[in-house]
């Protein structure tokens, strides 16, 4: 068989196979128990092709999740990057009006680990949301903190306070 061909069809077989996926997350997403049983499945070690599939689902259903999504992103792991991709597929404009309520608990803790993937992931919706959490950053009493802000500012001097 030559090159071409075999290609040919991998690429059939791969695009087979994103249908039945297609066709089992409208199935999912149809399901008045999915969301439940997706929040079991986030508990404890997650396995990062659930979060794949979570990327797939409806904006309504991605919404339901995001706090299980938060609280995993949170921790600097290799699910982080997934769950910031799951976040950045909603509705830009949604996650400007909402997004801060359902994180804002993680900056309790005053991590500089969770500030740094907040801000990473701020920066990538709205200046507002960047600038809001440089400045809590700044008011912390941890040193580290207030260096994530200190470096938001410098990096954009035209936002400072």
């Amino acid at each position: 068989m030559s090159e071409p061909n075999q290609v040919q069809i991998l690429l059939k077989e791969c695009m087979k196979l994103q249908n039945n996926i297609l066709d089992n997350i409208f199935l999912l997403s149809n399901r008045h128990d999915s969301i439940e049983l997706i929040k079991k499945n986030l508990a404890g070690e997650v396995n990062p092709l659930l979060l794949h599939v979570i990327k797939q689902l409806p904006e309504k259903m991605k919404i339901s999740l995001l706090p299980d999504i938060i609280e995993i992103m949170k921790n600097l792991d290799g699910n982080t990057k997934l769950c910031q991709d799951i976040v950045l597929s909603m509705d830009k404009e949604w996650l400007k009006n909402n997004i801060w309520l359902y994180s804002k608990h993680v900056f309790n803790d005053q991590d500089y680990q969770s500030f740094g993937i907040f801000m990473y992931l701020f920066n990538s919706i709205s200046e507002e949301l960047s600038k809001k959490l440089a400045i809590l950053a700044l008011e912390s009493d941890d040193e580290d903190v207030r260096e994530i802000g200190q470096i938001y500012f410098n990096k954009y001097p035209e936002s400072n306070l």
